[in-house]
């Protein structure tokens, strides 16, 4: 069946299936349901005695001055009173979206549980860690005492919390990270009580659902580059939204509420008093002073804005995978840490007017306010250096030079305008500047941060024209920077640029190739052409070795001098050839100059247009084939972007949760993931059952000859965990009709990597034994040894696939290097073990 098929399906007829789903949801979420009645009950009333009474926030809310009072009844009544309208719909949706996932995952009661316990130990611990800094007279807790707090999201957060534990893995992960990323990103800029108690809620939920359940999966973070990419991206955006909840909030008690103030482009002399006010050298309205630095111009709220506007479209590349976005996005968080440090710290310790020594009280506080200011993101811009491997798209460097041109130019034409209409306009400023104090004041138009005091403004617009042309600058220099952003990351990218490196690998696999010949095109490999640019081998190097993906591809008049030519390349760059998984052909020609081979995988093979369900020896396969037709499974069959958006989400989802519950790391190299399905010539087959949920997913390589294709070979193989058995058995005999009927000739099942070292004929040797524990590494998560066992059910021809190499004295190099291609993560002491165990 095609893709298109499935779109054409009834559309009543599922219109009432998700009108049914959605009500069978709704029973089953009585908790959840109870919640939202409540808070919506509760703002009705509150609504209807105007605040008044018991509803009013001094009775209703919570904070430790309420507390010392005995109002002890406001750790229940703060959970369910949602104060203002907005705050209403906010924690109505967050109840309906996180408490009802609670309650799937964990039942009713449970989750009533976890409401109320999280709410209210995490408000009562919070109120008390407000206390106890008032007894040391610490400065956060002394300025939000007296702040009343109505908040439901704490036991909504706490819930969502607690039922992490009984998610998948993956959803787990994600969970955790997008609730811990939001609070503190809004008890760091924000600062109110309610963002401790929301924090302290979090904890206190993934400690008590640890304590209940036993999750399942590995423990340390292991994940596919995509979810990697993915929790960057929305890290990055709440890190981009949290100066931008300093700059919307009535109060900031944040410890980076300086950062976020400076990036809402306060006035420099508010923020003068703000920074004596931490030092405790203005007593009157310090913490009016901290927490009511006003916006001053269009010009400067646009300024602060867009900086955080081009954080969300290098999220966007991030989600992509484009290292430039990875890249661009670490400069701007090292640059706004040296700029929090400097007109955080330096400016006030040395050119402001209040400058140290700063009250001996406050010290360690202003000390800690400012670190933490300027570490944040440079805490952030390591993880993302850290993680650059999941960013594997690069950008031509013609795009790169095209992107700093514009640049530049961002930079000049701003900057022209500035000085020469400023310098027209010098009239329009008070005092008139010097075209040299003009020149000196330029940098300060482009900077989100005005730390600067008040006796170091030498002059300042007083005309209308003279406003327009201060004010413009900023904004003209930081649209300009996003849109070449924009434009930059839409480029494409370096493998796709280099157009004649990338039109001849696809040329030379048409002219053939062995059946794990299109691995070439993927990320990571090399292409070597020979001096006729007819013939190829596809290569990556690791420690100094150059590792063969498979055999060469292309076609050579004479095979034999092509490779003394690749062997002389190689030489010639100080790189140790290894020609890894060839077939006997090419496993013959080297050992005709003297190296060596061991037997590395078993590559299954079948010719499609003969195959049959019927013989004995199908009996497995044939009883999943039949079971499918019987549960209303069925395959279709089109290239990833033709699949309906619903499918491939579910795909995603699915690869996604398979490597969640893995503990090894994404590998690549010979084995496909999620990336590789996007290519054209990749056909995809999946397996949906009667309400299109994905119950197993493949994907087929091309083999070609002479410009057609004559076979296919399989890679990506994923089932989902609560499927039918025997349903990727039924997608891959569909799969095999479906090329027998196309006319193919061959089928490769592939290889099964590393299979032969324990199953085929044995070597022995440090070689031997590194490749038995890579192996065994591997076994766990890919299953090799089974997986072989899987494809022998489908009567296949086998094939030895081999790893030749030249100098038996660099044994332990080129198993190290094999190790790492699959996994670039192995440790010296697995290492270590591979060589001094026994073989």
């Amino acid at each position: 069946m095609s893709a298109a098929a499935v779109t054409a399906r009834d559309a009543p007829a599922r219109a009432r299936r998700r009108v049914g789903f959605w009500l069978s949801q709704l029973r089953n979420r009585p908790v959840t349901i109870g919640i939202a009645v409540v808070l919506i009950v509760v703002w009705i009333i509150a609504l209807g005695t105007g605040r008044q009474g018991p509803f009013a926030p001094a009775l209703a809310g919570i904070g430790p001055h309420l507390l010392q009072q005995r109002h002890w009844w406001g750790l229940f009544t703060s959970l369910v009173d949602a104060g203002t309208i907005v705050q209403l719909i906010i924690a109505v949706i967050a109840t309906l979206l996180a408490v009802g996932t609670a309650e799937r995952l964990m039942g009713s009661l449970r989750t009533a549980i976890a409401f109320v316990v999280t709410g209210l130990i995490a408000t009562a611990a919070g109120v008390g860690l407000v206390t106890l800094g008032m007894q040391f007279h610490e400065f956060w807790s002394t300025s939000v005492h007296g702040v009343v707090t109505l908040d439901p999201l704490t036991p909504i957060a706490g819930t969502l919390a607690w039922a992490s534990a009984w998610a998948t893995t993956l959803w787990r992960r994600r969970f955790r990270t997008i609730l811990i990323a939001s609070a503190s990103a809004l008890l760091l800029y924000s600062g109110q009580p309610a963002d401790l108690y929301l924090l302290v809620a979090i904890g206190l939920g993934i400690g008590l659902g640890a304590l209940t359940h036993r999750e399942r999966g590995p423990v340390l973070w292991r994940g596919s580059r995509h979810e990697t990419r993915t929790l960057l991206a929305v890290t990055t955006v709440i890190l981009a939204i949290g100066p931008l909840l300093t700059v919307l909030s009535a109060t900031r008690y944040g410890v980076l509420s300086p950062l976020g103030v400076a990036i809402s482009n306060a006035s420099p002399s508010g923020v003068d008093h703000a920074i004596g006010c931490i030092a405790g050298r203005i007593a009157p309205g310090c913490v009016s002073q901290l927490t009511h630095l006003p916006l001053h111009s269009v010009g400067a709220t646009l300024v602060s804005l867009l900086p955080l506007a081009l954080m969300v479209v290098l999220a966007r590349g991030l989600l992509a995978g484009r290292r430039a976005a990875l890249g661009l996005l670490v400069v701007m968080l090292v640059a706004e840490s040296l700029l929090a440090a400097w007109y955080l710290g330096v400016v006030p310790a040395f050119g402001s007017a209040y400058a140290l020594p700063f009250a001996p009280q406050r010290q360690a506080e202003l000390a800690l306010w400012l670190v933490v200011s300027a570490l944040v993101p440079l805490a952030f811009a390591v993880v993302l250096i850290t993680q650059r491997r999941a960013f594997p798209v690069r950008t031509s460097p013609s795009s790169i030079r095209r992107y700093l041109a514009a640049i530049a130019g961002a930079v000049i034409v701003p900057s022209a305008l500035y000085l020469g209409f400023g310098w027209m306009l010098r009239a329009g400023f008070s005092p008139v500047p010097s075209f040299g104090e003009l020149l000196s004041n330029l940098p300060q138009r482009f900077i989100p941060i005005e730390f600067l005091s008040e006796e170091r403004r030498d002059f300042r617009p007083v005309s209308p024209l003279a406003h327009l042309v201060t004010q413009s600058v900023g904004p003209l220099f930081w649209i300009a920077v996003v849109v070449a952003t924009v434009l930059f990351l839409r480029a494409r990218s370096e493998a796709v640029a280099d157009s004649a490196e990338h039109t001849k690998l696809r040329e030379l696999l048409a002219v053939g190739s062995g059946t794990l010949g299109f691995m070439s095109t993927w990320e990571g490999n090399r292409l070597w052409l020979d001096h006729s640019g007819t013939f190829g081998i596809a290569y990556r190097v690791v420690n100094g070795y150059a590792v063969t993906t498979s055999d060469p591809i292309g076609r050579a008049a004479d095979p034999d001098a092509a490779l003394t030519e690749f062997l002389a390349f190689c030489d010639s760059a100080a790189w140790t050839p290894v020609f890894y998984s060839v077939h006997e052909e090419w496993r013959d020609r080297l050992a005709a100059r003297g190296w060596s081979s061991i037997p590395v995988a078993q590559e299954t093979t079948i010719d499609p247009r003969a195959f049959t369900l019927e013989g004995k020896v199908m009996h497995d396969v044939r009883y999943s084939v039949n079971r499918a037709a019987r549960e209303g499974i069925r395959a279709v069959w089109a290239r990833w972007d033709e699949l309906p958006h619903r499918v491939a989400r579910q795909i995603s989802a699915l690869s996604e949760e398979w490597m969640s519950e893995k503990d090894l790391p994404e590998l690549g190299f010979t084995l496909g993931g999620l990336d590789e399905l996007s290519d054209d010539e990749v056909l995809v087959g999946v397996a949906l059952d009667e309400a299109d949920v994905v119950q197993a997913v493949t994907s087929w390589l091309p083999v070609r000859r002479d410009g057609v294709i004559v076979g296919r070979t399989l890679d990506f193989m994923r089932r989902n965990p609560q499927g039918a058995n025997g349903v990727m058995e039924f997608l891959i005999a569909d799969g095999l009709r479906l090329l027998g009927e196309q006319g193919l000739e061959l089928a490769s099942l592939s290889g099964s990597p590393l299979a032969a070292s324990a199953d085929g004929p044995q070597a022995t040797g440090a070689l031997a034994r590194v490749l038995r524990l890579v192996g065994r590494m591997l076994e766990p998560v890919y299953g090799f040894s089974s997986l072989l066992r899987f494809k022998r059910k489908f009567a296949p021809t086998l094939h030895s696939m081999y790893l030749s190499y030249r100098d038996p004295v660099q044994l332990p190099g080129i198993g190290m290097a094999i190790a790492r291609c699959y996994l670039p993560t192995m440790t010296l002491r697995q290492a270590t073990r591979a060589f001094g165990g026994r073989g």
